[in-house]
């Protein structure tokens, strides 16, 4: 025995120093299950632990008493053997009570049977050639059978912690040390007299721990489905608890110091709504904790990545017990997201058609700003491999571009300058296609109107389906191409059209911005009209279609959100600014009905507006000309730049 403890090392924090009277805390629970029902515990069932002279380390000392079985022959001459299957059978390793001499030099027992015939007592000590002496019985063990082990003499390492030791440190650590029986309630009686004075340990758990919840969850780990049960608890935040712990439990008895979680939260500690802090104390047990806990208890003998797995599946369960506090972080975690893609708005590509709360949500919540740029970037960066080889084989295999297919790869290399000028090359071809359809005959299969709509964005779909790289938002504005979510000439429930629906050409939803907003969530819906088309009326289904957009923009109003086309909803208050634009060619009837509806004329006469006060709408009207001119003017610097290498 000498051979292993010197094997075995203790941490030198104020857990390793109180192991010894943990673990005789621990055989006075087992002692006392044997001959008290397990119903019967938590009434009958006494423990005394006494501190006495921690003033003067001479006189030092701690005694654990319990009213359990006691030492009979049977189990004395298991007492003096380790590792034993009397030990086992009742989920113990049997090494504890040899860890006491790593901390103190003197250690005595005493012990009544319940049959009050056998007594023993005497000093135990593991490096004399005599471990045992006997000594004199002493009168008025307070119970009618029981033990007691009392630890003196501290060796010379933990003299440092005898000085720290406080009242409060030694409760809430024996506390939190037996977590899993208080919370269960199957902790016997237990009462602390630390200098004279008691102190009730379950009491002092529901002052200190306030146990919110309990889960059970399986891990499958080396090929097998392992249960564990975690019990979730808060305690204020303060010496010696400043940060969230995990603690592992194997034979109901912690496993080392707690481990440390809050990188997985996502903060150290949580705030209540009145200011003060808190944190969690979860402990963790099972099957498994038992089988691989070593014998000493210091550490869990398995691999980091199953250690991993079982601290991961926990902390979710503890952030569903702390649901406010996640949604805290959260909202956090968006807000910086939103601020960084405003600032940053091609690393949009980097949600791949997720939401910023879809995106941020599927994260952990110890992410900060830095760590999300990184993420967007390479998502990013991802995202336009993928659509380099996307454009390779649509330049080669849609039909709008087949007349322009041999010029278009002429003016590039073989690989491409980069990802940037093959966007370059690709804008400006969407451009000059995009102006010859628009002059379109309408004798043709398709609208002039459906054909740039297509163009810009596919129609009956939504941008949880198409890609970046399958649409030109950029054409009416370059902000489009990152708004959060997209619906082209779908149902704002997302089911098929019926009496009274309304159909919006295009509409987008934003949690960032659009039209100039700054950081609050926006609606645009565009509505497209034929190209040259002048017969439009006031008041006219087909034919007034500013009344098309007010009708559909008051039906927005009134449901309140979008069904997606995976069937997600996207919810619109009431306070979100809606804009509005008519793509119309402004022939003489178009310019009449702005003026009935009180539109004004910008300065350049291209385009009118208004605002519409009662539905919180924005509403602009402009034509083909504008729409494409605008586009041109936005991208000449690009084509200017970056397409003078390739004989532009």
């Amino acid at each position: 025995m000498p051979a292993v403890l010197a094997r075995t090392n203790l941490a030198r924090h104020i857990g390793g120093f109180l192991l010894p009277i943990f673990e005789a805390v621990s055989n006075s629970i087992h002692s006392i299950s044997e001959i008290i029902p397990a119903k019967d515990v938590r009434e009958i069932g006494k423990i005394r632990i006494y501190v006495k002279d921690t003033a003067n380390i001479e006189n030092f000392s701690i005694q654990v008493l319990d009213n359990g079985a006691g030492l009979d022959i049977r189990n004395f001459d298991a007492f003096l053997t380790p590792f034993t299957g009397n030990k086992l059978r009742k989920n113990g390793k049997g090494f504890g009570r040899f860890v006491a001499f790593k901390v103190f030099e003197g250690v005595e027992y005493e012990s009544l049977t319940s049959d009050s015939v056998t007594t023993f007592r005497f000093k135990f000590d593991v490096y004399q050639t005599e471990e045992i002496v006997e000594l004199s019985s002493r009168s008025g063990f307070p119970f009618s059978h029981g033990c007691s082990v009392t630890y003196s003499n501290i060796r010379e390492e933990y003299i440092a912690r005898w000085r720290d030791l406080q009242e409060k440190a030694f409760l809430d650590n024996l506390t939190q040390n037996f977590l899993t029986y208080l919370v269960d309630g199957r902790m016997p009686d237990t009462k602390v007299i630390y200098n004279g004075s008691e102190t009730d340990l379950r009491t002092h758990f529901l002052k200190v721990f306030h146990h919110e919840e309990s889960h059970n969850f399986d891990v499958a780990l080396d090929g097998h489905q392992y249960g564990f049960k975690l019990d979730v608890s808060r305690a204020d935040r303060g010496a010696p608890f400043e940060r969230h712990a995990l603690l592992f439990f194997a034979d109901s008895r912690i496993l080392g110091k707690g481990r440390p979680i809050e990188a997985k939260l996502g903060r150290s500690f949580f705030q209540r709504s009145d200011g003060s802090e808190y944190i969690i104390i979860a402990s963790v047990s099972g099957e498994y904790l038992d089988r691989y806990a070593n014998n000493d208890r210091t550490f869990l003998e398995a691999s980091e990545k199953d250690i991993s797995e079982i601290v991961d599946k926990a902390c979710s369960f503890i952030m569903e017990t702390e649901k406010d506090q996640n949604d805290q972080i959260k909202v956090g975690q968006k807000n910086d997201v939103v601020e960084v893609l405003q600032t940053h708005p091609l690393l949009r590509f980097g949600l791949a058609g997720k939401t910023v709360e879809q995106y941020v949500n599927k994260k952990p919540n110890n992410w900060n700003t830095e760590r999300f740029v990184s993420d967007l970037s390479i998502q990013r960066l991802r995202a336009e491999r993928r659509w380099t080889s996307y454009v390779k084989e649509a330049f080669s295999d849609e039909e709008k571009f087949k007349e322009r297919k041999s010029h278009l790869l002429s003016q590039v290399t073989d690989t491409y300058r980069d990802a940037l000028s093959e966007y370059v090359v690709h804008r400006r071809a969407v451009i000059e296609v995009a102006d010859r359809l628009r002059k379109l005959d309408s004798t043709e299969r398709m609208h002039p109107e459906d054909v740039v709509h297509d163009l810009i964005f596919p129609r009956n779909t939504d941008s949880t389906t198409t890609k970046y790289y399958q649409h030109n938002l950029w054409l009416l504005d370059e902000r489009l191409s990152f708004v959060s979510y997209v619906s082209s000439d779908r149902t704002l429930h997302g089911g098929r059209r019926s009496a009274g629906d309304k159909i919006i050409d295009i509409g987008f939803y934003d949690e960032v911005f659009v039209a100039g907003g700054e950081g609050t969530p926006a609606v645009m819906v565009v509505e497209f009209k034929r190209p040259g088309r002048n017969d439009y009326r006031s008041g006219k289904d087909g034919s007034d279609p500013f009344k098309q957009v007010v009708d559909t923009v008051a039906q927005i109003r009134e449901r309140g959100s979008f069904i997606t086309q995976d069937g997600a909803t996207i919810e619109i208050s009431p306070t979100t600014l809606i804009t509005a634009f008519i793509i119309a060619d402004l022939e003489p009837s178009l310019k009449d009905l702005g003026e009935y509806y009180d539109f004004q004329t910008s300065w350049d006469n291209k385009s009118l507006f208004k605002f519409h006060k009662k539905l919180n709408i924005y509403a602009e009207i402009f034509g083909y000309n504008k729409l494409i001119e605008d586009a041109k003017k936005r991208n000449s610097p690009f084509f200017d730049v970056l397409m003078k290498d390739f004989g532009n």
